[in-house]
């Protein structure tokens, strides 16, 4: 043969006769399911009879966006929101700070999860991929600046004791976000305090008088 042609139509509705190889690529039709392919060659003397073999177009899912808190070059929370956009209708989505997703587990695919940044301040790249039932889509990442606000998330006045006989009490807390300074007074505006370097339990003197 010196020519071929090939056509989703059995009529070769739209076709071309194209250099005969045996090896041609062809582009299926849009759309995903069983798609049938006819195919007939031809030489100086006449052509064949058409052939067709059939085959099933499965769509792997794809990821079109991803941005960590839509697009925002920095955050103040390591609670980070991931918008992003698939086709393939996805069912299942991972995402991970390493390239490997090695810490990663398949969660209920949404269009803008949440995703806890790990610790310390500075870039942080997250990586992001979805699956279907016919398999993964490619990875894709976003990143964005941490600078975290602290956040105080446990304070008890001698460890949560509801009496002192002393004034001088600590004041036990935990806090989130890489602290350098705290500040602490009986007013609530924080009137004439100071900060002062952070340690875990500072001593605090209260005023006099009891109750």
């Amino acid at each position: 043969p010196t020519e071929y042609m090939a056509s989703e139509s059995a009529s070769f509705a739209g076709a071309a006769w194209q250099v005969y190889t045996v090896t041609p690529s062809f582009t299926l039709s849009a759309g995903y399911g069983e798609k049938i392919v006819y195919l007939k060659v031809k030489n100086a003397y006449g052509e064949s009879e058409t052939v067709s073999d059939s085959i099933t177009l499965s769509e792997l899912p794809a990821v079109t966006a991803f941005q960590i808190n839509n697009g925002a070059t920095g955050a103040y929370s390591r609670t980070v929101t991931l918008n992003n956009a698939a086709t393939g209708s996805p069912s299942e989505y991972m995402a991970s700070e390493y390239a490997d997703f090695s810490d990663a587990v398949w969660q209920t695919y949404t269009v803008a999860p949440t995703f806890t940044l790990s610790a310390g301040d500075g870039g942080k790249t997250v990586y992001f991929k979805v699956r279907n039932g016919h398999g993964d889509s490619a990875a894709v990442s976003d990143g964005i600046t941490l600078r975290e606000l602290p956040v105080v998330t446990v304070f008890r006045i001698n460890g949560g004791t509801a009496k002192t006989a002393n004034r001088a009490v600590t004041l036990n807390n935990t806090a989130t976000g890489s602290l350098t300074e705290y500040m602490a007074s009986e007013s609530e505006h924080f009137a004439v305090a100071a900060w002062q370097a952070y340690p875990d339990a500072p001593i605090y003197s209260l005023t006099g008088g009891y109750g």
